[in-house]
């Protein structure tokens, strides 16, 4: 049984915080320049709405399939099952969106002429999702203690950092000393933020796995993403007075090691180029948490096959975890495809990130839908997940209009693609009821 400390660990590793400043740091200080830092507040101002929306839906309905669960409950068998299709579909991606770089890091720190190679990229993030689906095989509990030990580590790291950056002399024309981009280069970095801010979301699928089953998993999620939040908040503060807009232009897609050599080079490359990783292996290995679990709570609702929906002897959802490591693995190798990596993480990230947000508008409305029928907690249930779900369609209507034609096409016909199949499955699944409460699992 996890305690309250596991999920809070849980739910800042997926966030992942050097990760993210790695991959989305870069982008988002190229899109609001010196507003970012408070394009990373308001963002999480729009996502701690909705967090404390899964909040309280965690304690009406605790449930290993979480969001897809929840949807189900409040709009029937179809809706719940094109939850279902959107959750697997924006975590799969997610993988991948950890394990390619996972692969690129590895190979910058060990071999570093490899470092660019799509196809050696892929195939080390391939093995880092072996690795970590072989983890979680052993159970949750060995998982969350890995879990707890990487977010230490990764934490403690970014604190010299940021205590380096500070004694740092600010340079010339450092990006936090720009002038204001106006509103709308703002709503652009909240847009990438998003992606940013994301993972917290994970804790809520243990609820049948803690010990508070219906306060922990929603309450650590929300002090999980608020604490992230200020984490991430004053490592912007700090490495944007000591980098240039033109610097985190070269350095797009790997913030930190321009960063590091901010810092005092090759060292302190080395020093984050490490952390990074570290904090790429607690965010995969939460991911296939969150994926395992939603797939076993389907698997019980007859949405998917039932045969995800059962346990082993050691109370483990083994068919689950087996088949989400295994499609990781094949996506993740499917990547090395790209003649290079930038325009697939890319492509993977905005992905992503649509998926991800169509999931959040789903499941606030599910609890503006729940509280609303039942009268209760007016506020919590209904007008903080009302006030963001509106400010998160606004932000992913923006997204879409900016995005590529490619990435466009793929988010319509994925979206599309899942209505005959959520169809499909609501028949197969019709009259089966979901699952509020079930065995334990260890």
């Amino acid at each position: 049984m996890l305690n309250f400390g596991d999920l809070l660990a849980i739910a800042a590793a997926a966030i992942a915080p050097a990760f993210a400043l790695a991959t989305v740091f870069g982008p988002m200080v190229l899109a609001g320049g010196s507003a970012t830092p408070l394009a990373l507040v308001l963002v999480s101002i729009v996502m701690a709405c909705i967090a404390i929306g899964y909040q309280r839906l965690g304690e009406r309905y605790p449930n290993a399939g979480s969001s897809y669960s929840w949807v189900r409950t409040a709009f029937g068998p179809g809706a719940g099952a094109y939850a279902a299709w959107v959750l697997i579909v924006a975590n799969i991606l997610a993988v991948v969106a950890t394990a390619v770089p996972a692969g690129a890091y590895t190979l910058a720190l060990l071999a570093p002429a490899q470092a660019d190679s799509p196809l050696g990229g892929a195939v080390i993030g391939t093995a880092w999702v072996l690795a970590a689906g072989l983890l979680l095989y052993s159970g949750l509990r060995p998982t969350s203690r890995v879990t707890n030990v990487l977010l230490f580590a990764e934490l403690a790291i970014l604190a010299l950092g940021v205590a380096a950056a500070f004694r740092h002399r600010a340079i010339a024309h450092a990006a936090a000393g720009v002038s204001y981009p106006g509103g709308a280069a703002l709503v652009g970095a909240m847009v990438i933020g998003i992606w940013m801010i994301d993972g917290w979301e994970v804790s809520a699928s243990t609820a049948e796995e803690a010990e508070a089953a219906t306060r922990a998993p929603g309450l650590s999620g929300v002090v999980g993403l608020g604490l992230s939040a200020v984490v991430l908040w004053v490592c912007m503060a700090a490495f944007m007075r000591i980098g240039t807009l033109s610097g985190f232009a070269v350095h797009e897609g790997d913030a930190m090691a321009y960063v590091g050599l901010q810092l005092g080079g090759n060292t302190w490359r080395v020093v984050i180029a490490t952390t990074v990783l570290v904090s790429l292996a607690a965010s995969l290995q939460t991911t296939l948490v969150y994926l395992t679990r939603s797939l076993y709570a389907m698997g019980r609702d007859g949405v998917l096959p039932s045969a995800l929906g059962a346990l082993d002897r050691r109370d483990q959802p083994i068919s689950a975890i087996v088949l989400i490591t295994g499609a990781g693995m094949v996506f993740t190798l499917a990547s090395g495809i790209s003649p290079t990596i930038r325009p697939a993480y890319d492509f993977i990230l905005n992905g992503t990130s649509a998926f991800l947000g169509i999931l959040f508008l789903l499941t606030a409305a599910a609890a503006i839908r729940i509280f609303g029928a039942e009268r209760r907690h007016p506020l919590t249930g209904i007008a903080l997940p009302v006030l963001g779900t509106a400010a998160l369609a606004v932000l992913l209507g923006f997204s879409f209009v900016q995005d590529d034609l490619n990435t466009r096409i793929f988010v319509l016909t994925a979206s599309l693609a899942g209505v005959p199949l959520a169809l499909w499955r609501a028949r197969v699944s019709q009259g089966k009821p979901c699952a509020v409460t079930s065995a334990q699992m260890q």
